[in-house]
């Protein structure tokens, strides 16, 4: 999957071209997964990745009340996540960027009970929350 997408970047015109390209490509991607492939896949990009995969796909089995491991795999295959040898949940800081915008962009062709149905702590943010410094001070 990003290889195809860097593929398409390359054949851009310019940088924006390319951004736009990959975008469009990402979010294509996205529009055909399953129902509940895009709630995993907006919750890893918001606030499970890192997070073991077990604790995911126990909660995943219990929302979505379907075989999540199956899900899970689909979502291996097209390399939108995957899991480190820790058994922690992984996804590329383009994935997850576009997962974010998908929820923050009131414009975007994102179902309506998607849009902004999740909260994430910036990773700046958390940090300073974990070190006891105010980001706005830091």
């Amino acid at each position: 999957m990003l290889q195809a997408a860097r593929a398409a970047v390359l054949r851009g015109s310019n940088a924006a071209d390319g951004e736009g390209q990959l975008r469009d490509l990402l979010y294509t991607t996205f529009k055909v997964l399953e129902p509940a492939q895009q709630h995993m896949f907006l919750d890893v990009a918001t606030v499970l990745r890192g997070q073991p995969k077990r604790l995911a796909m126990t909660t995943w089995d219990a929302w979505h009340q379907t075989d999540s491991l199956l899900l899970f795999e689909g979502l291996e295959r097209r390399n939108l996540l995957s899991c480190n040898s820790k058994g922690e949940l992984q996804m590329h800081d383009v994935l997850v960027a576009l997962g974010r915008r998908l929820l923050r962009d009131d414009s975007s062709e994102l179902p309506q009970q998607l849009r902004g149905s999740r909260l994430w702590v910036q990773d700046r943010e958390l940090q300073g929350y974990q070190q006891g410094v105010s980001v706005l001070t830091a």
